[in-house]
């Protein structure tokens, strides 16, 4: 019964960080066209330290870094806001809203080889078949789409890609401090750290920008994204690495594009086409195959 309320937890914690990440690249696309990416980071980043602080002191949880992983903490941060948000934040300007739920679909891919490689986990074959399901399933998904990658869209997709690597060694790395620190911990640490190492460039920003322009859409959405996208979505993201392996919760970024699919169904009235429900079902039956066979896991243990 306990290990079934674990899976129970798991996967709820899933499906509400999908639904979380999944707004990202519409509420991005929806600012950065009017805002300055770099005024947005600014206030993204200042929402997502607030909102963790309130749930920590909420929690009652106390924060105690030892001297020797503060450079592990720097280095976290850096990858986790600098150079993931801010190249996902100017690259949203340069390509479509679809591209990034195509790109970031690559994460895990990219997490297995890392963690594999720094010696995380262990490249069994049943990942590699789940990881290869689930692009199988993107491609059927957005296979149309693929087409659109093109020259005009060249710079735009190459700041999303740098955002994926990014991403997905700070997902890799962050395996065993999160362990060792907690989840809501070890993001809210991360997120402020990096939120301080990008104040110097983004008060001059936030002074500088042009708030006639600025709607209550655009408030809205920056709202999406700094409070749950990178707040609730990043402590879950972490939340779930301290419990499974990080290629399995890597896999939950193919859910994105489904989900993605689902919301502008939704929102802009686009009924899913034949392909998008084929993928989808692929990519939601490899992410059940990941998690339910491989379970719950720490790290391989390291010297620190």
């Amino acid at each position: 019964m306990k290990k079934f309320f674990k899976k129970y937890q798991i996967f709820n914690s899933i499906i509400l960080m999908s639904i979380t990440f999944a707004f990202a690249p519409i509420a991005a696309k929806d600012i950065v066209m009017s805002v300055s990416p770099f005024t947005v980071a600014f206030y993204r980043f200042i929402l997502t330290s607030i909102t963790l602080y309130m749930i920590l002191k909420i929690s009652g949880r106390k924060i105690q870094i030892e001297k020797v992983d503060y450079w592990r903490f720097v280095t976290l941060a850096l990858l986790a806001v600098p150079i993931n948000q801010i190249t996902f934040l100017i690259g949203m300007q340069y390509t479509p809203a679809s591209h990034p739920a195509m790109l970031y679909a690559t994460t895990p891919a990219w997490v297995l080889i890392l963690t594999v490689y720094l010696g995380v986990e262990k490249g069994r074959w049943w990942k590699w078949i789940g990881i290869s399901f689930a692009l199988t399933g993107v491609f059927i998904l957005f296979y149309g789409e693929i087409l659109s990658f093109r020259q005009d869209t060249f710079f735009g997709d190459l700041l999303i890609l740098i955002a994926v690597i990014s991403w997905s060694l700070y997902t890799a790395l962050g395996k065993p401090i999160v362990e060792r620190y907690g989840s809501l911990e070890s993001t809210f640490i991360i997120m402020t750290f990096g939120m301080l190492m990008y104040f110097p460039i983004g008060i001059i920003s936030a002074i500088t920008n042009d708030y006639s322009v600025f709607t209550i859409n655009n408030f809205i959405a920056l709202l999406i994204l700094g409070i749950f996208v990178s707040g609730i979505g990043s402590y879950l993201w972490y939340w779930l690495l301290e419990r499974i392996r990080p290629s399995q919760v890597a896999i939950m970024s193919c859910a994105q594009p489904p989900l993605v699919a689902f919301i502008e169904w939704l929102v802009y009235g686009l009924a899913p086409t034949a392909n998008v429900i084929i993928g989808s079902i692929i990519i939601v039956s490899s992410v059940f195959m990941m998690i339910g066979y491989g379970g719950e896991k720490r790290s391989i243990p390291s010297n620190r």
